[in-house]
């Protein structure tokens, strides 16, 4: 039997998050939209990195962040990994930040950053 990939769990879900400085949507829970919330050090972590990035980019909608949730035991306390940050800036148009950039917002506002180390 051919294994497809041997680094994805059944436990894992892509998942956007998305954050107009009034509010946060997710999209992709395993268990459905409204049967979560993310812990509160989640929402205002987010919360922190629209409004610093609101402050940088004229005509900022909101920001989409895509991660992993990995629903077990050990990741009860923080289920989402993030892996990058899209910054929408008008009704057609937006941009990626740069991974760096994006890793180090992530990390400053408590939200873990995904990194899937070579093998």
């Amino acid at each position: 039997m051919t294994q497809i990939n041997q680094h994805h769990s059944l436990q894992e879900a892509h998942v956007r998050i998305t954050c107009d400085g009034n509010a946060i949507h997710l999209d992709g829970l395993p268990m459905g939209p409204d049967t979560f919330t993310l812990p509160p050090y989640y929402q205002s972590g987010l919360y922190a990195i629209f409004h610093l990035l609101e402050a940088k980019v004229p005509a900022m909608l909101c920001i989409s962040i895509l991660g992993i949730w990995r629903e077990t035991p050990e990741t009860k306390d923080a289920p989402f990994f993030a892996f990058d940050l899209w910054i929408q800036n008008d009704q057609r148009e937006g941009f990626y930040l740069p991974m760096e950039s994006a890793a180090s917002l992530f990390s400053r506002n408590g939200i873990p950053y995904y990194h899937q180390p070579q093998i």
